[in-house]
């Protein structure tokens, strides 16, 4: 019986090793924002996207609020480059760094349509604006992340009906192998000037407590991308319809979150930008459209944005449009509907100073 016993336990103790040691899941990337998809590390690439921003209101708000007169720019420029960071002596040679500002200027309406509050354009406080920066290594080495920072000012709408204006910088910064990160949050509401004199009382400063947190086991089940790259690394998986990949996407506010990549449609689509100086106008494009899913995250839990990307040319030397992501939806929180993010132009020449 004893020896029935152990053979049991020794089986058992088989079964949650393998389970606890399960293979890492990674994905392939390849270099689809070249016109040449089979070529190595381009030295000189340069891209700038353009998008404009719009507005969908779609059902009835948590909140009774919504979006309107909603306008902006979403600025997105690549380039290859070298990278330093003197604090560990680290310099990796072949790296991409991904510059983007977005802005956007509306009103802040209530169900009968009348303005609670607008921000950007001529109404005398700033805009929402998000700029960030992200570095991170070429495909031959996962694209790894090598660290990332933003700078936000937003107003919010509440749950409660208020708006919160919330003024904060994040800065990630991966270990070598990016296994592991410090991320730091840095509140800077005692910068926010705006709605000082209390005149409209659905207006808040938002804050919180500034930290610093490490985080460790990045890459022990999937590939690890970087939030602001994590769009951009989206261009170098190879998609069909009904197929899907899960990497960990790095946040400073969850730190890391598996997030599934799915292509729920292909299809050819009309698409009209400034094509590199060259204007097209409903140019139908090869597209695959890819719903972006967090997994894990409580409440935050469902879809955060859908990109329609230009599908990868069989021809592997003249990838034309460059997996490029044409449309952009994002989803926001309490119902309130989504942003809209439409491409007007994508440049590959950079400006001279």
């Amino acid at each position: 019986m004893k020896k029935k016993l152990a053979a049991v336990c020794a089986l058992l103790a088989c079964v949650f090793a393998f389970a606890a040691c399960s293979s890492r899941v990674t994905v392939s990337l390849g270099r689809n924002w070249q016109t040449n998809t089979s070529g190595g590390y381009d030295s000189s690439f340069y891209e700038q996207l353009t998008y404009d921003v719009r507005y969908e209101r779609d059902g009835e708000s948590f909140d009774g609020l919504y979006y309107a007169n909603v306008s902006g720019t979403y600025t997105v420029t690549t380039q290859a480059d070298s990278y330093y960071r003197a604090s560990d002596d680290l310099t990796v040679n072949q790296a991409y760094r991904i510059d983007s500002v977005l802005t956007v200027s509306a009103s802040i309406v209530d169900q009968n349509g009348d303005v609670v509050y607008a921000f950007g354009g001529d109404s005398g406080v700033p805009a929402d604006t998000v700029r960030s920066t992200v570095w991170f290594r070429d495909t031959s080495e996962e694209a790894l992340p090598l660290e990332s920072s933003t700078q936000v000012y937003s107003h919010t709408p509440l749950q409660s009906g208020n708006i919160a204006i919330y003024s904060y910088t994040t800065s990630i910064v991966y270990n070598t192998d990016a296994a592991g990160a410090t991320v730091t949050m840095a509140d800077t509401s005692d910068t926010v000037t705006e709605n000082a004199d209390g005149a409209n009382e659905r207006v808040i400063v938002g804050s919180f407590e500034s930290s610093t947190r490490n985080f460790s086991k990045l890459t022990e089940d999937y590939s690890v991308f970087d939030n602001e790259q994590l769009m951009f690394a989206g261009r170098g998986l190879t998609f069909a319809a009904d197929t899907s990949h899960t990497v960990n996407a790095v946040s400073a506010a969850a730190g890391g979150a598996a997030v599934t990549l799915s292509c729920s449609e292909v299809a050819d689509r009309p698409y009209s930008f400034n094509f590199n100086g060259q204007a097209l106008s409903e140019q139908t494009i090869a597209t695959c459209v890819v719903n972006f899913s967090r997994s894990g995250a409580g409440d935050n839990t469902g879809t955060t944005h859908t990109v329609d990307y230009a599908n990868r040319s069989s021809n592997a030397s003249a990838n034309t449009y460059r997996n490029l992501p044409l449309r952009i939806t994002t989803n926001l929180s309490y119902a309130m509907g989504s942003f809209l993010y439409v491409l007007t132009s994508a440049n590959y020449t950079e400006p001279t100073a």
